[in-house]
């Protein structure tokens, strides 16, 4: 480890030596074409350089230690079109240049590039990185990070239990553990927090999710296999403010609301700024047979929190963000009484403290950049998962999380034979878990350290990136040692052939799915660990091309994207007995190995500029090498496809904006057929049995209708349909002896909406 960091720290001093010094400046500032108004965070560069800067609060900018010549500057903005702007300058001078940049409608090359972390059109970037936006959160009614996620190509959310609702989000066949969630840049979600993490996460904290799909970068952890979800929290850039309530009543009767209040304040020299959200949620239980249990759980939740930033000088910058999840849930029946006073029970009462610092320094030719970031979550809960009046099924678990990152950049005019961007780092993560439930005490530190390199080159035509990870976990003997590169070339003007690799490694731990103790058949079940489970690993390939089509009218993007990942001592979790009380025990072992393969495609038309229609589609293939059992007993066949992994799944999205007075939004998540375990026990299931779902097709329509009260002051009135034609599981187990976790298809029934939103202009 001592070699490896001296050998980067000897690196980093030879690169930057290499970076070269000139005399020459410009300066200048970026202003909206309509408006005229200055425009803090837009990216300006030299094209074909590796000088590169962002506007300050106050829309101004600077480049330095430029050569005398001819250069071509370019801006990148999220919602503006670029504009590329030819300047001359002299042999120690300074030239001062005015540009302004014009609103697009077309959403296409909106894309921040979290690979090589820098804000990049998806255009050059090596790889492609998705996002997901206030606008499609509002579009399809999602009032939580697990509904929005489903309309992002190569992504599936599943419910996986009818008591407790615990969700996971699988990227390209790949289930949670296999991807890496971030907030901010840092990895802070962790074993518990994860468990029911996409559904706390409320949308009004979020300012956009970017995701990547498969690793291809070394600057993510050995599990980011499946791919990346980067969760960005809302940074102030104006002041302003919201409100907003959106009732729903699932299935006609259940009643789900949510109150959520947003506000910004940044001072007027734009230096320093703070957002703050808040959010409360009440949903009602929702039984879909009558039989006095639920399929959907009571829910009661609370979410504060803020995110501020501090520049004391234009070439430094502060941030602070800390949020406060407070969430009681509890699913099965007689919810008035005490948990134990049930047949079934399935309560968690989550206190979550998380809170991130970070500090960036540019060097005055923004050549160089220093990050230091930290991380802490402290998350507590209290819990019962039991049946049959069961005195023994209250429990409680602990977790202390912390992560710190330090990473260095240097930007270089030519390396080698291109311009280029060298990265290194270290990330340092710590948790502490301590579950104590039924006959289960866990206690489990995980320490891993993470020394890393990368560098980036890119021109017009061509982007690599080539990088190498040192990982030691300390629940392994060994240094892990990670390769990952992407390759973009750009074969036309509007197309790109991308390629990316990526090797990962899972280490034998407690993952978010073991802290869920499912009651099937009126009892408890609980998963530990093999005395012999050893490290799991994997390859993962994946390539496309991509191409846009256009004129002055007219705007599409299609992705075309396959994918291959091979994990070899594949995790599986199978039945081995009971436990003194009575509780089913499942054994998490290594199987032979697995692999999923398959196909994205994507794409976006605008054909006339009030109307955008997106959608993504997935074929795929999950299979085990060798057949695995998921059940004890030997009249059950074992199976070699991956259990709820559907082989095709997809989403459509059409939102028409024909005034500035109405909007019209019809969207859609398909999920295709899929195997999934059914457990003998409930009223009319006498054996275990693997059982062939439907496919479904969730449909949601929304209207919104939109005002001014004053100059300052705009409403929106919106109310529609979810999964309007109700399509939904039908054959729901019943009764206390029920398998809780026999549940698929789409999380809600038919659900009828409204919303009012009032906020600053």
């Amino acid at each position: 480890m001592k070699k490896l960091i001296l050998l980067s720290f000897n690196i980093l001093l030879a690169v930057g030596a290499y970076a070269q010094a000139n005399t020459s400046s410009i300066k200048g500032h970026v202003l909206d074409g309509q408006t005229e108004e200055h425009l803090p965070g837009v990216t300006v560069y030299i094209d074909k350089t590796q000088y590169a800067t962002v506007t300050d609060e106050t829309g101004h900018f600077s480049l330095d230690g430029i050569a005398a010549g001819t250069y071509i500057l370019v801006t990148q903005y999220i919602g503006y079109s670029p504009l590329r702007q030819e300047v001359i300058i002299g042999k120690n001078a300074t030239r001062n240049v005015t540009m302004y940049i014009e609103p697009e409608n077309q959403q296409l090359g909106e894309v921040a590039v979290t690979a090589s972390l820098r804000s990049l059109n998806r255009k050059i970037s090596p790889v492609v990185v998705n996002e997901l936006t206030t606008k499609t959160f509002e579009a399809t009614n999602s009032v939580s990070l697990s509904q929005g996620l489903n309309y992002m190509p190569g992504l599936r959310v599943e419910t996986n239990c009818q008591n407790c609702g615990t969700q996971e989000v699988r990227i390209n066949g790949l289930e949670g553990q296999y991807s890496q969630m971030l907030i901010d840049g840092q990895a802070v979600f962790t074993s518990l927090s994860k468990m029911y993490g996409l559904e706390q996460m409320p949308t009004n904290m979020i300012e956009q999710v970017e995701v990547i799909r498969g690793g291809g970068s070394v600057l993510y952890g050995a599990n980011a296999i499946g791919g990346v979800i980067n969760i960005i929290t809302k940074e102030p850039e104006k002041n302003s403010y919201q409100v907003k309530y959106n009732m729903s009543l699932i299935d006609g009767k259940s009643a789900d609301n949510v109150l959520s209040l947003n506000s910004s304040f940044v001072d007027r020299t734009k230096t320093s700024g703070i957002s703050l959200f808040a959010n409360m949620r009440h949903r009602n239980p929702w039984d879909a047979n009558d039989d006095g249990f639920s399929e959907i759980g009571k829910n009661k939740a609370t979410s504060v929190g803020f995110r501020s930033f501090t520049k004391p000088t234009l070439r430094d910058k502060l941030t602070l963000e800390y949020h406060y999840i407070s969430e009681y849930r509890r699913g099965g029946d007689n919810m008035k009484r005490p948990p134990h006073e049930a047949l079934i029970a399935e309560t968690t009462d989550y206190k979550i403290h998380s809170g991130t610092i970070g500090y960036i320094h540019s060097s005055e030719d923004n050549k160089r950049k220093l990050s230091v970031n930290g991380s802490i979550q402290k998350t507590a809960r209290d819990s019962y998962y039991g049946g049959g009046y069961d005195l023994n099924g209250y429990g409680n678990t602990s977790e202390l999380a912390a992560t710190g990152t330090v990473r260095y950049e240097v930007n270089m005019d030519k390396l080698l034979f291109m311009p280029a961007k060298f990265t290194a780092g270290f990330t340092q993560e710590y948790t502490n878990l301590h579950d104590t439930i039924h006959s289960r005490n866990i206690k489990q530190i995980v320490n891993v350290s993470s020394l890393y390199a990368q560098n980036e080159w890119r021109d017009d035509n061509l982007t690599l990136i080539v990088g190498v990870r040192g990982d030691k976990h300390n629940k392994l003997s060994n240094m892990n040692i990670i390769p990952r590169g992407s390759i973009r070339y750009r074969v036309a003007e509007n197309m790109n052939l991308r390629a990316a690799y990526s090797m990962g490694y899972r280490a034998p731990e407690i993952i978010a799915s073991d802290l869920d103790i499912p009651v099937i058949g009126g009892h408890a079940t609980i998963t530990v660990l093999g005395e012999d489970l050893k490290r799991e690993y994997s390859n993962a390939f994946n390539g496309g091309i991509d191409f846009s089509l256009f004129n002055e009218k007219f705007y599409s993007y299609f992705l075309l994207e396959g994918f291959y990942n091979k994990i070899n001592r594949v995790f599986i979790v199978e039945e081995t007995g009971t436990d003194a009380m009575g509780n089913t025990i499942m054994t998490r072992k290594n199987g032979d190995g697995a692999y999923v393969y398959g196909l994205n495609l994507e794409t976006t038309v605008q054909p006339i500029d009030w109307l955008e229609l997106q959608g993504g589609f997935t074929w795929q293939r999950s299979r085990y090498t060798e057949p695995v059992n998921w059940s004890s007993e030997s009249y059950v066949k074992p199976v070699k496809k991956m259990l709820r992994s559907p082989d095709t799944y997809g989403f459509f999205s059409a939102t028409a904006i024909p005034n500035k007075s109405y909007a019209v939004s019809l969207s859609g998540v398909y999920t295709g057929s899929m195997l999934t375990p059914h457990f003998a026990g409930a009223e009319g299931i006498e054996l275990d049995e693997t059982v062939k779902t439907r496919s479904f097709m969730d449909m949601t329509l929304k209207l919104s209708y939109f005002f001014n009260l004053n100059a300052i002051n705009k409403v929106e009135i919106n109310g529609g349909i979810q999964n309007m034609f109700n399509q939904v599981q039908k054959d729901y187990d019943k009764g206390p002896d029920r398998d809780s976790e026999y549940i698929y298809g789409p999380s809600l029934p038919r659900t009828f909406f409204i919303g009012l939103k009032i906020s600053s202009i």
